[in-house]
């Protein structure tokens, strides 16, 4: 029943009854029903008789009074008297309760006001998880562009389960509806619409509900969630969304018997699953298992039961870490060490003794104050000492939000000195280095995120040295935080100056993260094979020797890992076709998926490539020493031949020895084919003059036949490129920013220098920072030269492997595009026939707004297990084998590859994976469910890769910007030109602000808000710099005034 009105009624309008009877408290029923299940209250909501909620204002109710006739049954008076009470409401919703014109413009798919009847819930809006699912996201610090939609968006279907869940909060189940550009609508158990996105999702149950049930929720539903509130007027009808939440509720309350159940073991799960020194990896299947299994090979858990499991997980947020970004996608939990939960929580016991000793002596008037205990000492004397080292630390360094400025001394480069300098201060004693580890968890590794209690631990520390006030603390948030954390940190001589949090990822695992204990095993076990490493060629009698074929390695000059070359040879009696053949080195020949090195690499995953330094996925003297291209190296061959269009006429892979290597720069190819490839590059340098280069070497002496062979190489490559055009495929035209260190004249780079926790360590001295970037005069590129050859013959040899490797039905990891709900194009090559070419002949190149339209259009890449079309590339199929020593992808295909070609010389018949499917013993190293589990592990962590090189260079970028900005180590200029590449959206405006990139530097910037402005994609605006934010890596400018909008496409 509806709630009655405990007010007596007499005398009282219908308006005010109304007030009085919903703005009085609830009490919460605790009734327990026998079946298990939660009450009734709490798995829908309550159930009221209107569609409105919104409290109208007397103006606007007399506007609608003057309108229209007012209905008598309505008037104060006569109302509840002369008809009952709940046809007396019907009258008054539908005189008054309808939702205004400007709330539908949210819903197109709204009813018309003669379809909409007296059932339709307005809900509780109490705080739930799916209510802040929205504000939560708007908090993240930076980098979150909707591209986890794409690897995501595969497996969320409507009709999916998923868990909402927030800080602080309690999950909520809720329901998949539809998808809308980078937000995913959801229906929750609670009755409520919200809309989230996909990245933010860390659980989902496939195919949960019927997706026919949410067909009649659609009218009721946004079609423009960023103009919907979601506390507004229009909510679902109760009968349309029962069904739903039945569902929903039956699986909570399975989910909560299964806990009731089985407490002992899920409140412990913890003690029985952690290693005391190692951090251990387990999926929620496996998790499960162990903890409701009892001891059952053949159990497998229900989804109730992982939603239970996930309950007790949740409910120990640290001891069992996630990676948000792919957890709904790896269901991947590492367990952390015994030992590392119990510093942390001796830390905090720490702090919270000593903050009851302040305390105790703020409120004590006795002259003899009470004696700290040893924990609290522990914690005085870190203070104590942190205080002194600040105070030197700012006699050399000015303190900023979250950064330290330039050092005050400035150390010249020379060949044997370096432009910085570490001069050791105090020793840190055993409490001090637990306290440190803590304080480092907070802030580079961010372990402590959405923990209110560590948080609050770690900024009482802080707040305790009196260091730090409001014009220290961050800008933004207007309080101590991680950024003050940072900055601490950085004046006591644990981090360098210039620190780049980017490297520091858990999710990374790189040498630079303390609990990367798998890795440091993996480098030693991998260490002491280096006397012997063993190795053996397993495809020894296949090679072929490939003589005095000149094989061409083109890449720069200080390249360590030669991965590939090229050569070509001309189909005899035919001018037009040719044989590519692109040399691959071969390491996975010579050892197994089983191999220490094996498992390094897949650890690493990819070689990381940062500005001060990379690190490698193979150690460098399996690399160098054994593998990388030269003379006498095995390799792999993937071979192509092509015509003059571009078309791939016949593919085959052999594996061989190259003898007659060529080692030449891009440079030195533009120059032996007579073509000056210079381009216009905009440098901005701080800290110095950057160290003369070496005098170009002239290259290698090339006969006239050697240049013959590589003007054929850049005549195919012309030709693949026209292929590739031809099929839809496109080159980005934005140059990335590039990024070089110096601290000594020998060599680009920074040193090694982890954080110390030992000795307190003050740095003297800067780097040098050069930021530069080639022009770029359109979104996408209409042709190529000389320096584009490697990249199209690369493209070449994936495509050709692809090609062999489908016709074989070879699980690999193939790379390919799908369209996303978040274009706006339904048919791209109707749109370039339509659009982009009329476009292209009118202007001669495509405008930055249609560019990055159609780029969009043309979809996202994502890895798969079986072949699909690569939009962007232009291709049918696609997959990665050029850089086996960097990249462990390249490395399984390699294996997949070498066991079909095995497969193929001892039997003299074509691999099939199907025909081979029930053999006893497996032909592949992979199967096709192991490849899609390869898949789901490998492709987060290389997108984890690719964001933290992007974040590694923009870093740099800024510190350089902050040099020039605040302490004018280099002229800037009073304006810049930034061009908008997206809008920051709100709920309330059209746009708040835009992201945007310097065009002379291509560094991205944030464009503020301003009356009166209306920011576009591809929008020319010039602007004046405001602020530097080192810590967040954000640069923010102000628009001065528009200087070009693209007239035909906006």
């Amino acid at each position: 029943m509806y709630p009655r009105n405990p007010w007596p009624t007499a005398g009282v309008c219908w308006k005010c009854q109304w007030q009085l009877a919903y703005s009085s408290p609830r009490l919460p029923q605790k009734l327990a029903r026998r079946d298990g299940l939660a009450p009734r209250s709490a798995l829908s909501p309550p159930r009221r008789a209107f569609h409105a909620t919104r409290k109208y204002s007397k103006p606007s109710l007399a506007a609608a009074t003057a309108s229209e006739t007012p209905n008598p049954a309505l008037l104060p008076g006569l109302g509840p008297q002369n008809h009952p009470i709940r046809e007396h409401l019907q009258l008054w919703q539908q005189s008054f309760g309808q939702p205004s014109e400007e709330t539908l413009r949210a819903f197109e798919n709204f009813p018309v006001p003669s379809n909409i009847h007296n059932d339709v819930s307005r809900m509780n809006y109490s705080a739930k998880a799916d209510e802040a699912a929205r504000d939560q996201e708007d908090m993240d610090e930076e980098g979150n562009e909707g591209e986890d939609l794409i690897t995501i968006g595969l497996f969320l279907e409507p009709g999916d389960a998923v868990e909402l869940s927030t800080a602080g909060r309690e999950p909520v189940l809720a329901v998949f509806v539809q998808q809308f550009n980078d937000l995913s609508q959801f229906l929750s158990i609670n009755g409520r619409w919200c809309h989230s996105r996909l990245a933010t999702i860390s659980f989902a149950i496939p195919g949960c509900i019927d997706p026919k049930l949410l067909q009649p929720l659609l009218p009721y539903l946004p079609t423009n969630p960023l103009e919907a509130a979601p506390k507004g007027e229009v909510q679902v009808p109760r009968d349309a969304i029962g069904p739903i939440q039945d569902i929903l509720g039956r699986l909570t309350g399975e989910a909560e018997h299964i806990y009731r159940s089985n407490a002992a073991v899920l409140d412990n799960a913890y003690s029985k699953l952690a290693d005391p020194t190692r951090t251990r990896m387990m999926t929620l299947t496996q998790i499960a298992k162990k903890l409701l299994g009892r001891n059952d090979p053949a159990w497998t858990p229900s989804s109730a039961a992982l939603l239970a499991v996930r309950k007790a997980l949740h409910q120990n947020v640290f001891r069992f870490r996630s990676d948000n970004r792919s957890q709904r996608l790896t269901n991947v939990f590492g367990i952390r060490p015994k030992n590392d939960v119990q510093v942390v929580e001796s830390v905090h016991g720490w702090v919270r003794e000593y903050q009851e000793h302040q305390a105790l002596i703020a409120n004590t008037s006795a002259r003899i104050l009470p004696k700290p205990s040893k924990q609290t000492t522990y914690i005085a004397d870190f203070i104590e000492k942190a205080c002194r080292l600040i105070a030197i630390s700012r006699n050399h360094r000015e303190p900023n939000a979250g950064f330290l400025g330039p050092s005050s001394r400035r150390l010249p480069l020379s060949d044997r000195s370096s432009s910085m300098q570490a001069v050791w201060g105090e020793e840190f004693t055993s409490s001090d280095k637990e306290i440190i580890n803590f304080l480092q968890a907070w802030v580079l590794t961010k372990q402590f995120n959405q923990m209110n209690s560590l948080h609050s631990a770690c900024t009482s520390i802080l707040q305790a040295t009196k260091a730090y006030d409001d014009k220290i603390n961050h800008y933004e948030e207007n309080r101590m935080g991680q950024s003050t954390g940072h900055l601490f940190l950085q004046e006591i001589g644990v981090l360098t100056p210039h620190e780049n949090r980017a490297i520091y990822d858990e999710q990374l695992m790189l040498p630079t993260v303390r609990l990367s204990r798998n890795l440091e095993l993996l480098n030693t076990k991998a260490e002491l094979t280096r006397r012997s490493p063993d190795f053996r060629d397993s495809m020894a009698k296949l090679r072929r020797d490939w003589g005095t074929t000149n094989v061409y390695c083109i890449d720069d000059a200080g390249a360590k890992e030669i991965d590939d070359g090229v050569s070509i040879a001309k189909i005899a009696g035919n001018d037009e076709q040719y044989w590519v053949h692109v040399h691959i080195a071969n390491p996975t020949a010579f050892f197994d998926k089983t191999h220490v090195l094996s498992g390094l690499s897949a650890h690493m995953t990819e070689t990381v490539y940062t500005p001060e330094r990379a690190f490698p996925m193979l150690p460098p003297w399996v690399s160098q020493n054994y593998f990388s291209l030269g003379r006498d190296r095995p390799v792999i061959t993937f071979s192509s031949r092509i015509d003059l269009s571009g078309a791939i006429l016949e593919t085959k892979i052999q594996h061989g020895i190259v003898r007659n290597v060529f080692n030449i720069t891009p440079a030195e190819l533009s120059a032996s084919l007579s073509e000056n490839t210079e381009v216009e590059v905009k440098r901005m340098v701080v800290g110095g003059e950057v160290p003369l280069q070496e005098a170009k070497s002239t290259g290698p002496e090339l006969s006239s036949t050697q240049v013959q062979e590589l003007r054929d190489l850049y005549t195919v490559a012309r030709a693949l490129w026209k292929g590739r055009k031809a099929a839809g495929g496109v080159r980005i035209g934005i140059h990335k920013t590039e990024v070089r260190l110096f601290e000594n004249l020998g060599r680009a780079g920074l040193a090694w220098t982890p954080p110390s926790v030992d000795r307190a360590r003050l740095v003297h001295g800067d780097p040098i920072i050069e930021v530069s970037a080639r022009a770029s005069k359109s979104s996408l590129e209409n042709e190529i030269d000389s320096r584009n050859i490697v990249e199209e013959v690369m493209l070449l040899a994936c495509q050709s492997a692809a090609s062999w490797c489908a016709k074989r039905s070879i699980p690999v990891m193939y790379r390919g595009t799908i369209a996303t709900s978040s274009s706006d194009v339904k048919d791209v090559e109707q749109f370039r026939q339509e659009v982009v070419n009329p476009y292209m002949d009118k202007h001669g190149q495509l405008s930055l707004a249609l560019g990055f339209k159609y780029i969009h259009a043309l979809g996202r890449a994502i890895a798969h297990s079986s072949p699909l079309p690569h939009r962007i590339i232009g291709a049918q199929s696609y997959l990665k084998v050029t850089s086996p020593l960097r990249r462990f992808s390249d490395m399984i295909a390699h294996w997949q590859i070498e066991a079909a070609l095995r497969y193929e010389a001892e039997t003299g018949k074509t691999f099939d994976s199907h025909a081979i499917a029930n053999t006893s013993r497996p032909i592949l190293p992979f199967s096709q469910r192991q490849m899609q589990e390869s898949i789901t592990t490998l492709s987060p962590r290389e997108k984890i890769i690719s964001q933290t090189q992007s974040s590694s260079t923009h870093f740099w970028s800024v510190q350089a910007f902050m040099r020039a900005f605040y302490y004018n180590e280099t002229p800037l200029p009073e304006t810049f030109k930034v061009m908008v590449r997206s809008l920051k959206l709100s709920p309330t405006e059209a746009s708040l602000a835009a992201d945007g990139y310097l065009t002379d530097l291509n560094v991205r910037v944030i464009l503020r808000p301003a009356d009166g402005v209306v920011y576009q994609i591809g929008d020319e605006w010039e602007v004046k710099m405001n602020r530097v934010d080192v810590f967040t890596r954000i640069i923010k400018v102000d628009p001065i005034r528009l200087l070009q909008r693209d007239p035909d496409f906006v």
